[in-house]
């Protein structure tokens, strides 16, 4: 038995995917900030989704919640992909996809075609016999995608018995509408918890927002703007120090109306990096059969092959200027709004946890919490 090998260098076209994934790692990781990206995930497994067959590919299509039409998938892709061609002016959004295949073997040339058509993945050679120099090509493409953000995702051990490495990475800068000025930025205190406090840079201004107040979440939310682009940064702050673990099951889908209103607000810099393995998360999402022996990826490469483990390495940074981010791997609630703030300034106060995601209205790109300086 073969490995396919596969990476992810990072939501979503599947929302409802996004919010499957995102609740089960929020929950295992409810004390350490966290940074991810679940439509990396997702692209990689829609691409694996492509060259499945029989139970391997059952179980990709029902957690991804894909359609059984492999044409239909195709252009969902093709489309998503296109539509980000260009598509913003002032900050830099990219998305890559390559797999890298052992010179020994080939990929299944339909299989070939739909992916380097669809997901714009090339598909590149490499000589698994000198491991190092594999692994330091496959680093090399993956640094160069991230902005040196992100300048390792594979060791040479790990491609001893690979057949196939399949990478997704994704890259955000923005500069933010509304600049922080540096000289207002201050030392303030960030609760971790009731009992605990420690000391961070708080970034402060006061100006008008796209922000809202819901007493059935008992929290807070807000959208902080890109400059020139489509892209913003949306916060989640709970009213309670410690109410950040029942928010975040609570806000699944989350596409409530927001309101232009004058905040106070106040939200600490941050720099958060994160390395996942992948293969227990996904296996409780319902992909289970691709990681033994009975996985059938004969779609993709001639001969039995599995999937031997996946690992995404993320990287957020927010600070005065914009957000920096990246990373290698719906039911829509109305809100009758009965009393929303009027003229009067909003206080946004973001001095204990909170959850963040960076989007646009239709596709969550990043996610995360942060709890802990």
């Amino acid at each position: 038995m073969k490995y396919l090998v596969f990476v992810f260098l990072a939501a979503s076209v599947s929302a409802s995917f996004t919010d499957d994934y995102y609740q089960i790692l929020a929950k295992e990781a409810p004390d350490e900030n966290l940074i991810s990206s679940p439509l990396s995930v997702e692209i990689v497994m829609a691409m694996l989704y492509m060259g499945a067959k029989g139970n391997t590919a059952k179980e990709l299509q029902t957690a991804l919640k894909l359609p059984e039409d492999r044409n239909e998938v195709a252009n969902k892709y093709r489309e998503f992909f296109t539509n980000l061609e260009g598509r913003e002016k002032d900050a830099i959004l990219e998305l890559a996809n390559r797999i890298y295949v052992n010179d020994q073997w080939k990929l299944v040339p339909a299989y070939n075609k739909i992916v380097a058509d669809s997901f714009k993945a090339e598909a590149v050679p490499i000589n698994v016999a000198d491991s190092k120099k594999a692994a330091a090509n496959i680093n090399s493409w993956v640094s160069g995608h991230t902005r040196n953000k992100i300048t390792e995702i594979v060791s040479p051990d790990a491609l001893d018995r690979a057949i196939t490495i399949l990478i997704n990475a994704i890259y955000f800068k923005g500069q933010w509408k509304y600049k922080f000025e540096k000289a207002r930025t201050h030392k303030q205190i960030f609760y971790t918890a009731k009992d605990k406090k420690v000391e961070v840079d708080m970034m402060n201004m006061e100006s008008n927002f796209m922000a809202n107040t819901f007493p059935d979440l008992d929290a807070k939310v807000i959208e902080l703007p890109y400059r020139n682009s489509s892209l913003y940064m949306q916060i989640f702050l709970p009213n309670k120090i410690d109410g950040l673990s029942k928010l975040e099951s609570q806000i699944r889908g989350f596409n409530r109306k927001l309101y232009k209103q004058p905040v106070i607000l106040k939200i600490p810099k941050f720099k958060i990096e994160s390395t996942k393995s992948l293969g227990s998360l996904l296996k409780q999402l319902g992909i289970k059969t691709m990681f033994g022996m009975g996985a059938d990826l004969s779609g993709l490469i001639s001969g039995r092959a599995q999937v031997s483990g996946g690992i995404q390495k993320a990287f957020v940074e927010v600070n005065e200027e914009g957000a920096e981010a990246a990373a290698v791997t719906a039911v829509v609630v109305s809100f009758l709004c009965g009393n929303c703030k009027g003229p009067s300034q909003m206080s946004f106060i973001a001095n204990h946890p909170f959850a963040y995601v960076i989007r646009d209205s239709e596709t969550i790109f990043f996610q995360g919490h942060y709890v802990q300086p």
